[in-house]
Order: structure tokens, then C-alpha cells, then sequence
């Protein structure tokens, strides 16, 4: 088989993304590897792309190989949960410094929410990918179709939190704004992408099918659209400082009955309770003495 315009762009997609994959890489190890920062999903991505294109382009010599097509078909499926992901951990920087800043952060379980339906959605896409090996219907299965419906789902949900970290852009430290900016610049263009997938999986038009459709829609509409995403993301990473963290838990104090607020940039504590105790009398005698007297104090301390 001779090289054709669909090989042309798993060539161009392995020149691309293998200097890109060294860029995330180093982004990853100067930032952290933690997922809040993103920066690991585009090592995946970046993997994802050489390998599916490394596989695609084996079929040059191997046109009646199966195996070659669903490996492709399988690694094109896992393009969208990395940068759905990354978009997530970029928005999940952003609320940390919300959180080192002012102490009110979204709650994290929003972002692990969503980011559990993006995990389930790769996942039955890839089921979809392996339990069909029909190339001339594109591998479109059920599981494919369902995985579509919950990128959906996920790409409405990470909307969502951008719009309400936007509505705290005031609340984030000087430097992190250009997170929301990146973020804005990709949803759009992970849409089209998306939109690309559906008219794919479920309009069953031979111009979208992905093994046989018109090349240059899928070149227009898919390809470019997460290579913009990746340059943006990780261009926008160059221009950010190294930022622990934040990390913050809630306790009750033991002394004064107040809640104890502990941020990685500064800790409020509550004074009332450690003066008391500072002018309670040591007291004397065994184990069970002593906390019998000590719940005493602590009654006392109430009253007052």
C-alpha cells in the first residue's frame, strides 16, 4: 500500500508530538507530577498520538491487519479524557491558588467527580474499540456511543467549574490568571472535537468515518484542534511560577471549641483556648485522675 493523505497526518502528528512529549515531560518535573497540576495528562496525550500514529503508519506494509486499525482506533479514542483532564487539573491550579489566597476554594469534589466520569467514559470507549473489529463500520459499538454521551457529560461539567472559577478571578493570585485563559481557549476548540466524534459515532456519515470519511474534515475538525489545545496549555505552562500545593484541612479545636483553618502559606490558630489552659493548676494523681480533672477544666472553661 502506498502512503496516502490519512498516513500524511499520522506523520505529521509523530513529528509534532514527540518534541511535544519532551515539552510536557519537563513540564511535568518542573511543575509536579500531581495530578491537580495537568500536566501529566499531556505526557499521555502526547503518547497516545505517537503511538496510534506509529501503528496507522504499520499499515502501510500490514493493509489487512485488524490488530494494526484497532490499536489505532483505541489510542484515537484516549485523545479526549487526557486533554478534558488536563483542562480539569489547569482549573484544579487555579482553585488552589483561590485556596492559598483567600481560604475559600471550590470543594475538590467536584473536580474528582468529573474527572471519575471522564475516566469511564475512555474506558468503555476503548472497550468499544477492541470488542469490534469491523474497520468498514468505523469500530462503532455501543460502549463507543455511551463513552461519546459521557465526554459530553464531562465536557458540560468542566464548563461549569471554569465558569465558577471565573466568577472567583479576583480571588486568584497574581501570575495563575492565565490558567482560565488557556482553559478558555481550549473548551471551545475540545467541542468541535467532540462534535467531530458524534457526527462520527451517531449521524453515520461516511465523510466523518474514521478509517474511511473525508481526511481533510478529519484533519480541519479533529487533528488541528488538539494540537492548538496542546500548544496553548503548555505554552501558557511555560509563563507560570512553581506553586506548591495548597492543601488545607478543617479540625475543631480540642481547648477553645473553634475550628482551626491550616493553609501551606499561613495558619490561624484559635488563642482563647491556649491561654486557658496556660492558667489552669497542674493536677496531680494517676491517668484517670487527671481526666477526670481535665474534663472538669474543660466544663468550667465552657461556662465562663
Amino acid at each position: 500500500m502506498a502512503i496516502d493523505y490519512r498516513h500524511g497526518i499520522s506523520i505529521l502528528e509523530i513529528i509534532v508530538y514527540s518534541p511535544t512529549l519532551f515539552l510536557a515531560l519537563w513540564m511535568a518535573f518542573h511543575h509536579g507530577f500531581g495530578r491537580s497540576s495537568g500536566w501529566f495528562f499531556f505526557i499521555l496525550f502526547c503518547l497516545a498520538r505517537i503511538v496510534g500514529s506509529g501503528c496507522y503508519l504499520a499499515t502501510v506494509h500490514y493493509p489487512s491487519n485488524a490488530n494494526l486499525y484497532i490499536a489505532w482506533a483505541v489510542c484515537t479514542s484516549l485523545g479526549l479524557s487526557p486533554l478534558i483532564l488536563a483542562c480539569i487539573g489547569l482549573l484544579s491550579r487555579a482553585n488552589d491558588s483561590i485556596m492559598r489566597k483567600t481560604g475559600k476554594p471550590l470543594p475538590q469534589i467536584i473536580f474528582r467527580v468529573i474527572s471519575i466520569i471522564s475516566l469511564v467514559a475512555v474506558i468503555l470507549s476503548i472497550v468499544g474499540a477492541t470488542t469490534n473489529s469491523n474497520i468498514g463500520q468505523g469500530l462503532v459499538t455501543t460502549e463507543s456511543k455511551v463513552g461519546m454521551i459521557l465526554y459530553l457529560v464531562t465536557w458540560i461539567g468542566v464548563l461549569g467549574l471554569f465558569l465558577l472559577v471565573l466568577q472567583r478571578n479576583q480571588s486568584i493570585e497574581d501570575g495563575e490568571h492565565r490558567l482560565l485563559l488557556a482553559v478558555g481557549i481550549s473548551l471551545p476548540l475540545i467541542l468541535v472535537r467532540l462534535v467531530y466524534s458524534f457526527i462520527y459515532s451517531f449521524g453515520h456519515k461516511s465523510a466523518f468515518n474514521m478509517v474511511s470519511g473525508n481526511v481533510t474534515i478529519q484533519l480541519v475538525m479533529s487533528v488541528l484542534e488538539e494540537m492548538v489545545v496542546v500548544f496553548v496549555c503548555l505554552g501558557i505552562g511555560l509563563t507560570l511560577q512553581v506553586r506548591p500545593t495548597a492543601q488545607y484541612t478543617q479540625q475543631p479545636s480540642v481547648h477553645s471549641g473553634e475550628d482551626i483553618v491550616e493553609l501551606e502559606s499561613g495558619r490561624l490558630q484559635g488563642q482563647t483556648g491556649e491561654k486557658r489552659r496556660g492558667q489552669r493548676p497542674k493536677r496531680r494523681g494517676g491517668p484517670i485522675t487527671r481526666l477526670v480533672m481535665y474534663i472538669v477544666d474543660e466544663v468550667n472553661d465552657r461556662k465562663q
